[in-house]
């Protein structure tokens, strides 16, 4: 609702197999509130080329400088293909897990908000541009810089292990 009437609050997106086609914009896009986002093993397509996988930014809801999103992303064996996106009043933990594999790029544009990623050992991650992160915690080989570079709080990452730190979620 864009009449003022949007209160802030918690919400959750769960989607265990399936499939979901993303037509216009963004697959998802969180603003004003704090999310829980859990994928398993589901088909995600975005058809808008200009669309991200996940955007996490102020927009016209809640009190201008605090009305931006914070999210959880837990992907259990899925695929995640495009963008992620934080801008400086979000936040963004993603956590890959049994097997799950991202194909993207983390606020290509350069750092804004704080993002932390995590994978397991049976997880990767292939950038596909310049990435800026916060925090990153991962074994060696997880992470395919693919001919970029991955800024982990302002430091190129230089591959090997990496023990971070996530996100308090502030509600």
């Amino acid at each position: 609702s864009m009449s003022g009437d949007a209160a802030e609050g918690l919400s959750a997106f769960s989607m265990n197999g399936g499939s979901l086609t993303n037509l216009n914009g963004d697959i998802f896009f969180v603003n004003n509130t704090v999310t829980d986002i859990s994928l398993n093993n589901a088909v995600i397509m975005n058809e808008d080329e200009n669309g991200v996988f996940l955007r996490a930014a102020a927009a016209g809801w809640g009190s201008e400088g605090s009305n931006g999103g914070q999210v959880t992303l837990t992907a259990s064996n899925q695929k995640i293909d495009g963008d992620i996106l934080a801008d400086s009043v979000s936040s963004v933990n993603l956590i890959l897990k049994e097997g799950s594999e991202f194909s993207g790029a983390v606020n290509p544009d350069g750092e804004e908000g704080e993002v932390y990623v995590e994978l397991d050992s049976t997880s990767k991650w292939i950038l596909s541009a310049d990435s800026y992160i916060t925090s990153l915690t991962c074994e060696e080989g997880t992470v395919d810089l693919n001919g970029y570079t991955l800024y982990v709080n302002g430091t190129a990452y230089e591959g090997g292990a990496s023990e971070g730190e996530a996100i308090e979620a502030v509600v």
